[in-house]
Protein backbone atom coordinates (compact mmCIF):
# COMPACT_ATOMS: atom_id res chain seq x y z
CA UNK A 1 0.00 0.00 0.00
CA UNK A 2 3.04 2.11 1.06
CA UNK A 3 4.04 2.40 -2.65
CA UNK A 4 0.46 2.65 -3.82
CA UNK A 5 0.66 5.86 -1.49
CA UNK A 6 3.61 7.09 -2.76
CA UNK A 7 2.44 6.56 -6.47
CA UNK A 8 -0.67 8.71 -6.10
CA UNK A 9 1.16 11.18 -3.67
CA UNK A 10 4.04 11.74 -6.66
CA UNK A 11 1.36 11.78 -9.72
CA UNK A 12 2.25 15.12 -11.66
CA UNK A 13 -0.47 17.95 -11.90
CA UNK A 14 -3.17 17.54 -14.76
CA UNK A 15 -0.72 14.03 -15.35
CA UNK A 16 -2.57 10.82 -16.57
CA UNK A 17 -4.03 9.96 -13.11
CA UNK A 18 -5.93 13.00 -12.64
CA UNK A 19 -7.40 12.50 -16.50
CA UNK A 20 -8.34 9.55 -15.55
CA UNK A 21 -10.20 9.97 -12.66
CA UNK A 22 -11.61 12.54 -14.21
CA UNK A 23 -13.08 10.65 -17.01
CA UNK A 24 -14.50 7.87 -14.91
CA UNK A 25 -16.29 10.43 -12.66
CA UNK A 26 -18.40 11.46 -16.08
CA UNK A 27 -19.52 8.02 -16.98
CA UNK A 28 -23.11 6.61 -15.46
CA UNK A 29 -22.32 4.04 -12.32
CA UNK A 30 -24.62 2.22 -10.52
CA UNK A 31 -25.19 4.64 -7.23
CA UNK A 32 -24.06 7.83 -9.40
CA UNK A 33 -26.30 7.34 -12.60
CA UNK A 34 -28.59 10.74 -11.78
CA UNK A 35 -25.39 12.58 -11.52
CA UNK A 36 -24.22 11.45 -15.43
CA UNK A 37 -28.18 12.44 -16.24
CA UNK A 38 -27.00 16.03 -15.21
CA UNK A 39 -23.65 16.00 -16.56
CA UNK A 40 -25.49 14.88 -20.20
CA UNK A 41 -27.91 17.63 -19.77
CA UNK A 42 -25.28 20.25 -18.84
CA UNK A 43 -23.50 19.02 -22.41
CA UNK A 44 -26.27 19.19 -24.14
CA UNK A 45 -27.20 23.03 -22.88
CA UNK A 46 -23.59 24.49 -23.61
CA UNK A 47 -23.80 22.60 -26.88
CA UNK A 48 -27.19 24.12 -28.03
CA UNK A 49 -26.37 27.26 -26.44
CA UNK A 50 -23.12 27.62 -28.44
CA UNK A 51 -24.76 26.39 -32.31
CA UNK A 52 -26.95 28.70 -31.59
CA UNK A 53 -25.10 32.02 -30.98
CA UNK A 54 -22.58 30.77 -33.51
CA UNK A 55 -25.71 30.67 -35.84
CA UNK A 56 -27.45 33.93 -34.77
CA UNK A 57 -23.92 36.39 -35.39
CA UNK A 58 -23.10 34.24 -38.45
CA UNK A 59 -26.44 35.28 -39.74
CA UNK A 60 -25.77 38.96 -38.46
CA UNK A 61 -22.19 38.47 -39.78
CA UNK A 62 -23.84 37.54 -43.57
CA UNK A 63 -26.21 40.13 -43.31
CA UNK A 64 -23.38 43.15 -42.38
CA UNK A 65 -21.24 41.50 -45.39
CA UNK A 66 -24.17 40.78 -48.07
CA UNK A 67 -25.74 44.52 -47.96
CA UNK A 68 -22.37 46.03 -47.94
CA UNK A 69 -21.31 43.98 -51.25
CA UNK A 70 -24.36 44.69 -53.01
CA UNK A 71 -24.53 48.48 -51.94
CA UNK A 72 -20.49 48.94 -52.60
CA UNK A 73 -21.04 47.32 -55.92
CA UNK A 74 -24.63 49.22 -57.77
CA UNK A 75 -24.43 52.17 -56.16
CA UNK A 76 -21.10 54.21 -55.79
CA UNK A 77 -18.38 54.60 -53.11
CA UNK A 78 -18.49 58.47 -53.06
CA UNK A 79 -21.45 61.40 -54.23
CA UNK A 80 -20.37 64.48 -54.88
CA UNK A 81 -23.24 67.02 -55.35
CA UNK A 82 -24.59 70.50 -54.80
CA UNK A 83 -26.73 70.40 -52.05
CA UNK A 84 -29.82 69.32 -54.09
CA UNK A 85 -29.08 72.11 -56.94
CA UNK A 86 -29.32 70.81 -60.33
CA UNK A 87 -25.65 70.50 -61.58
CA UNK A 88 -24.92 71.92 -65.08
CA UNK A 89 -21.28 72.42 -66.36
CA UNK A 90 -20.15 68.97 -64.68
CA UNK A 91 -17.82 68.01 -67.20
CA UNK A 92 -14.74 69.22 -66.19
CA UNK A 93 -15.72 67.80 -62.76
CA UNK A 94 -15.61 64.95 -64.12
CA UNK A 95 -12.63 65.17 -65.97
CA UNK A 96 -10.81 66.63 -62.38
CA UNK A 97 -12.12 63.62 -60.27
CA UNK A 98 -11.24 60.99 -63.38
CA UNK A 99 -7.66 62.23 -62.62
CA UNK A 100 -6.89 61.13 -59.31
CA UNK A 101 -5.36 57.92 -59.04
CA UNK A 102 -7.57 56.24 -56.30
CA UNK A 103 -10.71 57.09 -58.28
CA UNK A 104 -11.73 53.77 -60.44
CA UNK A 105 -14.41 55.46 -61.87
CA UNK A 106 -16.53 58.69 -62.49
CA UNK A 107 -20.34 58.22 -63.06
CA UNK A 108 -22.82 61.61 -64.38
CA UNK A 109 -26.41 60.54 -62.41
CA UNK A 110 -29.55 61.63 -62.94
CA UNK A 111 -32.45 60.74 -60.67
CA UNK A 112 -35.82 60.99 -61.67
CA UNK A 113 -38.78 59.78 -59.56
CA UNK A 114 -41.43 58.33 -61.86
CA UNK A 115 -44.36 56.56 -61.85
CA UNK A 116 -44.64 53.23 -64.27
CA UNK A 117 -48.25 52.12 -65.63
CA UNK A 118 -49.13 48.81 -67.82
CA UNK A 119 -52.36 47.14 -68.46
CA UNK A 120 -51.58 45.09 -65.88
CA UNK A 121 -50.43 46.93 -62.94
CA UNK A 122 -48.65 50.33 -61.61
CA UNK A 123 -45.74 51.11 -59.47
CA UNK A 124 -43.26 54.17 -58.61
CA UNK A 125 -39.75 54.03 -59.52
CA UNK A 126 -36.52 55.35 -59.56
CA UNK A 127 -35.45 56.76 -63.04
CA UNK A 128 -31.51 56.30 -62.78
CA UNK A 129 -30.55 58.39 -65.83
CA UNK A 130 -26.80 56.54 -66.92
CA UNK A 131 -24.48 56.61 -69.55
CA UNK A 132 -24.07 53.26 -71.54
CA UNK A 133 -20.74 52.34 -70.90
CA UNK A 134 -20.97 53.21 -67.09
CA UNK A 135 -24.10 50.79 -67.22
CA UNK A 136 -22.31 47.73 -68.68
CA UNK A 137 -19.38 47.94 -65.83
CA UNK A 138 -22.06 47.18 -62.87
CA UNK A 139 -21.57 43.99 -63.28
CA UNK A 140 -23.92 43.37 -60.85
CA UNK A 141 -26.83 44.30 -63.27
CA UNK A 142 -25.21 44.05 -66.63
CA UNK A 143 -23.56 40.54 -66.34
CA UNK A 144 -24.97 37.58 -67.73
CA UNK A 145 -26.17 36.05 -64.54
CA UNK A 146 -28.11 38.45 -63.46
CA UNK A 147 -30.05 39.21 -66.72
CA UNK A 148 -32.97 37.27 -66.33
CA UNK A 149 -34.04 37.86 -70.08
CA UNK A 150 -33.54 40.18 -72.88
CA UNK A 151 -30.41 41.95 -73.52
CA UNK A 152 -28.74 45.46 -73.31
CA UNK A 153 -27.02 45.36 -76.56
CA UNK A 154 -29.70 48.26 -77.53
CA UNK A 155 -29.63 50.40 -74.28
CA UNK A 156 -28.39 54.15 -74.88
CA UNK A 157 -28.66 53.03 -78.89
CA UNK A 158 -30.85 55.46 -81.05
CA UNK A 159 -31.59 58.99 -81.55
CA UNK A 160 -31.22 60.78 -77.97
CA UNK A 161 -30.44 57.30 -76.32
CA UNK A 162 -32.95 55.38 -77.25
CA UNK A 163 -36.23 53.71 -76.07
CA UNK A 164 -34.80 51.20 -74.32
CA UNK A 165 -35.01 50.44 -70.42
CA UNK A 166 -32.96 47.61 -67.83
CA UNK A 167 -35.80 47.34 -64.89
CA UNK A 168 -35.14 45.15 -61.60
CA UNK A 169 -37.31 42.11 -61.87
CA UNK A 170 -39.60 42.68 -59.08
CA UNK A 171 -40.95 46.00 -60.27
CA UNK A 172 -41.57 44.19 -63.84
CA UNK A 173 -43.30 41.24 -61.81
CA UNK A 174 -45.41 44.26 -60.16
CA UNK A 175 -46.26 45.70 -64.00
CA UNK A 176 -46.93 42.29 -65.07
CA UNK A 177 -44.13 42.88 -67.75
CA UNK A 178 -40.75 40.58 -69.57
CA UNK A 179 -38.06 41.99 -72.03
CA UNK A 180 -39.82 43.38 -75.13
CA UNK A 181 -42.90 44.49 -73.56
CA UNK A 182 -43.26 48.68 -73.54
CA UNK A 183 -44.46 50.67 -69.94
CA UNK A 184 -45.60 53.73 -69.85
CA UNK A 185 -44.09 56.51 -67.59
CA UNK A 186 -45.19 59.46 -65.78
CA UNK A 187 -42.90 61.93 -64.02
CA UNK A 188 -44.59 64.66 -61.61
CA UNK A 189 -44.33 68.16 -62.91
CA UNK A 190 -41.50 70.25 -61.81
CA UNK A 191 -41.63 73.11 -59.25
CA UNK A 192 -44.11 75.68 -59.17
CA UNK A 193 -42.47 78.49 -60.87
CA UNK A 194 -44.21 82.11 -61.68
CA UNK A 195 -45.57 81.22 -65.07
CA UNK A 196 -47.13 77.99 -62.82
CA UNK A 197 -46.39 74.58 -62.51
CA UNK A 198 -44.71 72.84 -65.35
CA UNK A 199 -46.91 69.64 -66.94
CA UNK A 200 -46.12 66.18 -65.95
CA UNK A 201 -44.52 64.16 -68.48
CA UNK A 202 -45.91 60.55 -70.20
CA UNK A 203 -43.32 58.79 -72.21
CA UNK A 204 -43.53 55.34 -73.79
CA UNK A 205 -40.39 52.94 -73.60
CA UNK A 206 -39.18 49.23 -74.45
CA UNK A 207 -38.27 47.17 -71.57
CA UNK A 208 -34.68 46.19 -72.55
CA UNK A 209 -33.87 43.30 -70.23
CA UNK A 210 -34.74 42.20 -66.80
CA UNK A 211 -32.18 42.12 -63.88
CA UNK A 212 -31.41 40.64 -60.45
CA UNK A 213 -29.19 42.33 -58.02
CA UNK A 214 -30.25 39.88 -54.86
CA UNK A 215 -31.02 42.73 -53.24
CA UNK A 216 -34.65 44.07 -52.74
CA UNK A 217 -34.31 47.50 -52.50
CA UNK A 218 -32.29 47.88 -56.46
CA UNK A 219 -34.74 45.30 -57.35
CA UNK A 220 -37.97 46.28 -56.76
CA UNK A 221 -37.35 50.29 -57.11
CA UNK A 222 -34.42 51.06 -59.86
CA UNK A 223 -35.43 51.34 -63.65
CA UNK A 224 -32.01 52.48 -65.40
CA UNK A 225 -32.29 54.81 -68.37
CA UNK A 226 -29.92 55.99 -70.99
CA UNK A 227 -28.99 59.56 -69.12
CA UNK A 228 -29.33 61.65 -72.77
CA UNK A 229 -33.01 60.43 -72.87
CA UNK A 230 -33.55 60.92 -68.78
CA UNK A 231 -32.57 64.19 -69.14
CA UNK A 232 -35.04 64.81 -72.11
CA UNK A 233 -37.80 62.87 -70.60
CA UNK A 234 -37.44 64.75 -66.91
CA UNK A 235 -37.51 68.00 -68.81
CA UNK A 236 -33.59 68.82 -67.60
CA UNK A 237 -31.32 69.10 -70.35
CA UNK A 238 -27.46 68.96 -69.83
CA UNK A 239 -28.67 68.26 -66.06
CA UNK A 240 -27.22 65.65 -63.36
CA UNK A 241 -28.25 64.98 -59.80
CA UNK A 242 -24.86 63.65 -58.47
CA UNK A 243 -21.40 62.27 -59.68
CA UNK A 244 -20.57 58.84 -57.76
CA UNK A 245 -17.13 57.81 -57.31
CA UNK A 246 -15.55 54.30 -57.13
CA UNK A 247 -12.73 54.46 -55.11
CA UNK A 248 -9.92 51.80 -54.90
CA UNK A 249 -11.02 51.00 -51.10
CA UNK A 250 -14.25 52.42 -49.86
CA UNK A 251 -13.94 50.29 -46.62
CA UNK A 252 -10.87 53.70 -46.68
CA UNK A 253 -13.10 55.99 -47.63
CA UNK A 254 -11.28 58.47 -45.05
CA UNK A 255 -7.84 58.85 -46.74
CA UNK A 256 -9.73 59.66 -50.06
CA UNK A 257 -11.75 62.27 -48.87
CA UNK A 258 -9.83 65.77 -48.61
CA UNK A 259 -8.44 65.02 -51.85
CA UNK A 260 -11.90 64.37 -53.47
CA UNK A 261 -13.18 67.82 -52.27
CA UNK A 262 -10.42 69.52 -53.70
CA UNK A 263 -10.42 67.80 -56.86
CA UNK A 264 -14.62 68.93 -56.71
CA UNK A 265 -13.97 72.03 -56.77
CA UNK A 266 -15.64 75.15 -55.06
CA UNK A 267 -19.65 74.22 -54.35
CA UNK A 268 -19.40 70.50 -54.19
CA UNK A 269 -20.65 68.86 -51.31
CA UNK A 270 -19.68 65.75 -50.57
CA UNK A 271 -20.64 62.06 -48.59
CA UNK A 272 -19.86 58.60 -49.23
CA UNK A 273 -21.72 55.46 -48.87
CA UNK A 274 -22.02 54.74 -44.69
CA UNK A 275 -23.72 58.79 -44.62
CA UNK A 276 -25.99 57.41 -47.18
CA UNK A 277 -26.43 53.85 -45.74
CA UNK A 278 -25.68 55.04 -41.84
CA UNK A 279 -29.19 54.25 -40.81
CA UNK A 280 -28.84 50.24 -42.24
CA UNK A 281 -25.71 49.58 -40.70
CA UNK A 282 -26.10 51.08 -37.62
CA UNK A 283 -29.06 49.24 -37.22
CA UNK A 284 -27.58 45.92 -38.33
CA UNK A 285 -24.09 46.87 -35.74
CA UNK A 286 -26.65 47.42 -32.94
CA UNK A 287 -28.63 44.53 -32.92
CA UNK A 288 -25.67 42.66 -33.46
CA UNK A 289 -24.53 44.09 -30.26
CA UNK A 290 -27.25 42.86 -28.47
CA UNK A 291 -27.89 39.43 -29.73
CA UNK A 292 -24.19 38.64 -28.52
CA UNK A 293 -25.30 39.97 -25.29
CA UNK A 294 -28.32 38.14 -25.08
CA UNK A 295 -26.86 34.81 -26.11
CA UNK A 296 -23.71 34.73 -24.24
CA UNK A 297 -26.14 35.12 -21.40
CA UNK A 298 -27.65 32.05 -22.71
CA UNK A 299 -24.25 30.29 -23.03
CA UNK A 300 -23.65 31.44 -19.23
CA UNK A 301 -27.04 29.92 -18.48
CA UNK A 302 -25.80 26.61 -19.46
CA UNK A 303 -22.39 26.66 -18.36
CA UNK A 304 -24.10 26.97 -14.67
CA UNK A 305 -25.35 23.64 -15.28
CA UNK A 306 -22.10 22.45 -14.44
CA UNK A 307 -22.08 23.56 -10.59
CA UNK A 308 -25.46 21.56 -10.01
CA UNK A 309 -23.59 18.32 -12.03
CA UNK A 310 -20.42 18.55 -9.87
CA UNK A 311 -22.37 19.13 -6.18
CA UNK A 312 -23.69 16.20 -6.52
CA UNK A 313 -20.83 14.82 -7.99
CA UNK A 314 -19.07 15.65 -4.71
CA UNK A 315 -21.69 14.64 -2.60
CA UNK A 316 -21.77 11.11 -3.90
CA UNK A 317 -17.48 10.71 -4.79
CA UNK A 318 -16.97 11.75 -0.87
CA UNK A 319 -15.73 8.18 -0.20
CA UNK A 320 -13.86 7.84 -2.72
CA UNK A 321 -12.45 11.35 -2.55
CA UNK A 322 -11.38 10.10 1.50
CA UNK A 323 -9.93 7.01 0.19
CA UNK A 324 -7.46 8.82 -2.58
CA UNK A 325 -6.64 11.73 0.40
CA UNK A 326 -5.42 8.76 2.82
CA UNK A 327 -3.32 7.77 0.15
CA UNK A 328 -1.46 10.31 -0.25
CA UNK A 329 -3.55 12.71 -2.56
CA UNK A 330 -3.25 16.30 -2.07
CA UNK A 331 -6.13 18.70 -1.92
CA UNK A 332 -4.30 20.38 -5.34
CA UNK A 333 -4.84 17.16 -7.30
CA UNK A 334 -8.15 16.55 -5.76
CA UNK A 335 -9.57 20.06 -6.65
CA UNK A 336 -7.80 19.21 -10.51
CA UNK A 337 -9.20 16.28 -10.82
CA UNK A 338 -13.03 17.66 -10.39
CA UNK A 339 -12.05 20.70 -12.12
CA UNK A 340 -10.80 18.91 -15.19
CA UNK A 341 -14.09 16.55 -15.08
CA UNK A 342 -17.01 20.33 -15.24
CA UNK A 343 -13.83 21.72 -17.72
CA UNK A 344 -14.56 18.38 -19.76
CA UNK A 345 -18.27 19.12 -19.77
CA UNK A 346 -17.52 22.55 -21.19
CA UNK A 347 -14.92 21.46 -23.88
CA UNK A 348 -16.58 18.57 -25.19
CA UNK A 349 -19.93 20.63 -25.72
CA UNK A 350 -18.27 23.55 -26.83
CA UNK A 351 -16.56 21.48 -29.67
CA UNK A 352 -19.78 19.73 -30.24
CA UNK A 353 -21.55 23.06 -30.63
CA UNK A 354 -19.49 24.62 -33.07
CA UNK A 355 -19.81 21.63 -35.33
CA UNK A 356 -23.51 21.71 -34.91
CA UNK A 357 -23.58 25.33 -35.75
CA UNK A 358 -21.69 24.65 -38.73
CA UNK A 359 -24.30 22.15 -40.35
CA UNK A 360 -26.75 23.97 -39.46
CA UNK A 361 -25.25 27.56 -41.52
CA UNK A 362 -24.08 24.78 -43.97
CA UNK A 363 -28.01 23.91 -44.66
CA UNK A 364 -29.53 27.64 -43.52
CA UNK A 365 -31.65 27.40 -46.87
CA UNK A 366 -33.15 23.84 -47.03
CA UNK A 367 -34.11 24.67 -42.57
CA UNK A 368 -35.52 27.96 -43.41
CA UNK A 369 -37.68 26.22 -46.29
CA UNK A 370 -38.68 23.34 -43.77
CA UNK A 371 -39.48 25.48 -41.21
CA UNK A 372 -42.19 28.25 -43.64
CA UNK A 373 -43.68 24.97 -45.11
CA UNK A 374 -44.42 23.45 -41.39
CA UNK A 375 -45.54 26.59 -39.71
CA UNK A 376 -47.44 28.10 -43.13
CA UNK A 377 -45.56 31.26 -43.54
CA UNK A 378 -42.17 32.62 -44.80
CA UNK A 379 -40.11 33.02 -41.82
CA UNK A 380 -37.58 34.97 -43.90
CA UNK A 381 -39.31 37.85 -46.31
CA UNK A 382 -37.20 39.14 -48.68
CA UNK A 383 -39.32 42.08 -48.68
CA UNK A 384 -39.02 42.77 -45.29
CA UNK A 385 -34.52 42.24 -45.26
CA UNK A 386 -34.16 43.40 -48.98
CA UNK A 387 -32.09 39.84 -49.41
CA UNK A 388 -33.83 37.21 -51.48
CA UNK A 389 -32.23 34.52 -48.98
CA UNK A 390 -30.83 34.20 -45.43
CA UNK A 391 -27.10 35.30 -45.62
CA UNK A 392 -24.52 33.41 -43.40
CA UNK A 393 -20.65 33.88 -42.92
CA UNK A 394 -19.02 31.50 -40.88
CA UNK A 395 -16.62 33.41 -38.96
CA UNK A 396 -13.55 32.05 -37.07
CA UNK A 397 -12.78 35.31 -34.67
CA UNK A 398 -16.75 34.57 -34.03
CA UNK A 399 -16.33 31.14 -33.34
CA UNK A 400 -13.05 31.75 -31.28
CA UNK A 401 -14.69 34.47 -29.15
CA UNK A 402 -17.45 32.03 -28.32
CA UNK A 403 -15.34 28.78 -27.89
CA UNK A 404 -12.94 30.95 -25.13
CA UNK A 405 -15.91 32.25 -23.03
CA UNK A 406 -17.49 29.12 -23.15
CA UNK A 407 -14.15 27.53 -21.70
CA UNK A 408 -13.90 30.24 -19.34
CA UNK A 409 -17.10 29.84 -17.74
CA UNK A 410 -16.55 26.31 -17.48
CA UNK A 411 -13.74 26.16 -15.25
CA UNK A 412 -14.97 29.17 -13.50
CA UNK A 413 -18.25 27.05 -12.71
CA UNK A 414 -16.20 23.81 -12.20
CA UNK A 415 -13.41 26.24 -9.19
CA UNK A 416 -16.37 26.44 -6.52
CA UNK A 417 -17.17 22.75 -6.66
CA UNK A 418 -13.61 21.31 -6.76
CA UNK A 419 -12.72 23.27 -4.33
CA UNK A 420 -15.64 21.79 -1.68
CA UNK A 421 -14.49 18.22 -3.30
CA UNK A 422 -10.75 19.24 -1.90
CA UNK A 423 -12.09 20.23 1.63
CA UNK A 424 -13.30 16.70 2.10
CA UNK A 425 -12.28 15.26 5.66
CA UNK A 426 -11.45 12.11 4.99
CA UNK A 427 -11.96 11.19 8.23
CA UNK A 428 -15.55 12.59 8.50
CA UNK A 429 -16.11 11.24 5.00
CA UNK A 430 -14.98 7.46 6.16
CA UNK A 431 -16.64 7.50 9.35
CA UNK A 432 -20.20 6.19 8.71
CA UNK A 433 -18.90 3.81 5.53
Amino acid sequence: MSSTTSKIGSARPFGRFEWSVARRYLGATRKGAGVSLISIIAFAGIMLSVATLIVVMSVFQGFRVMLLSQLLSVSGHVYVTEGGLPMTEYEGRVEALSAEPYVERVTPILNVDSYFVTDWGQAPARIVGIERDDLFAIEEVSSPQNLLDGSLEAFGQGRKGGDQIAMGYRIANQLGVRAGDPVTVITAGGQETAFGRPPTTQKNYQVAARFSVGNTYYDKLFVFMPLEQAQLFARKPDEITEIELRVTDPLEIDQYIERIRAAAGPGAIIDDWRQRNSDIFNAVQTERGIMRILMLMIVLVATMLIISGLVMLVKDKRSDIAVMRTMGASEGMVMRMFMLTGATIGVTGAAAGVGLGALIIANLEHIERVLSALFGFRLFNPNLYYLDSIPAVFEWREVGIVVIFTLAMSFIFSAYPAWRASRVDPVEALRYE
